[in-house]
């Protein structure tokens, strides 16, 4: 929200954005419980990968601290995405991580990335198995990591446009001669 209390469209987007994920992320993890993706699910994951992208390209002039936030953001999901793919591969039974993760993962694409990778490997590839599941999370662990690298690339490129060669330059500073 702006400094005149008043809000604007990027602001009502970008609430729209976060209701959209939320209930996108809970669809998808009810459906991912049997596999039962309906056409309305695909849909709503469709449009939610079209508002990722728009958001992707929004953000990509947008100022340090925002892109601060989406930079850890990324590295939150993509260290839940190792975590699973970890307890998965060593076959872990954890029964509170399982719970925190699944909870935690609500607010992160890897229920959404999850449906995606079912439908490029279980349904396209004809993969089974642990091997899907394996290659499932690696997929959705490519996916955060090259998120998270392009926004510390992001990040850094406007902490470097913002900045000064002689550091912050007092706007009300004079020179006296």
């Amino acid at each position: 929200m702006g400094d005149n209390k008043r809000w604007s469209a990027a602001d009502f987007a970008a609430v729209g954005w976060a209701a959209l994920h939320v209930y996108a992320s809970v669809q998808a993890f009810l459906h991912s419980l049997y596999q039962t993706y309906t056409s309305w699910t695909w849909v709503l994951l469709a449009v939610w990968l079209l508002g990722l992208l728009a958001l992707d390209i929004w953000l990509a002039g947008g100022r340090p601290g925002l892109l601060r936030v989406a930079k850890w953001y990324w590295a939150f999901s993509a260290a839940l995405a190792l975590g699973a793919l970890l307890v998965a591969t060593l076959r872990l039974s954890l029964d509170w991580a399982l719970v925190v993760g699944v909870l935690c993962s609500l607010l992160t694409p890897l229920f959404q990335l999850l449906a995606f990778s079912w439908l490029l490997f279980d349904e396209l590839a004809g993969l089974r198995g642990s091997l899907r599941f394996g290659v499932d999370w690696s997929a959705i662990l490519l996916f955060c990591l090259i998120h998270f690298i392009y926004f510390v690339w992001l990040h850094h490129r406007a902490r470097q446009r913002g900045a000064t060669p002689h550091g912050p330059v007092d706007p009300g500073a004079g020179t006296v001669e």
